[in-house]
């Protein structure tokens, strides 16, 4: 995608994000910041993403592949740690 077509009101850094888990699937609130200034104290903008439990692992699998990441290994629980599973 081309920058350079972008309105600026489209740009951004992400600063943060978080979610809540609601029924079916979960609220991605993602937060972004316009300027790179440091000396400024730029706005937060916050934007709500609906997203279903497939999406979201969906999306989770292309961040993986698109930064060349893997994804981590989930560790054995307690029962298989102490069995030696």
């Amino acid at each position: 995608m081309d920058r350079e077509a972008l309105p600026p009101e489209m740009l951004g850094v992400l600063v943060g994000w978080s979610h809540l888990k609601q029924g079916d699937g979960l609220n991605l609130n993602l937060q972004c910041v316009r300027s790179r200034d440091e000396r400024s104290r730029p706005e937060v903008d916050s934007h709500h993403l609906m997203l279903t439990n497939q999406q979201a692992a969906v999306l989770a699998n292309y961040l993986f592949e698109a930064s060349g990441q893997t994804q981590p290994v989930r560790r054995a629980g307690i029962l298989a740690r102490l069995l030696g599973a």
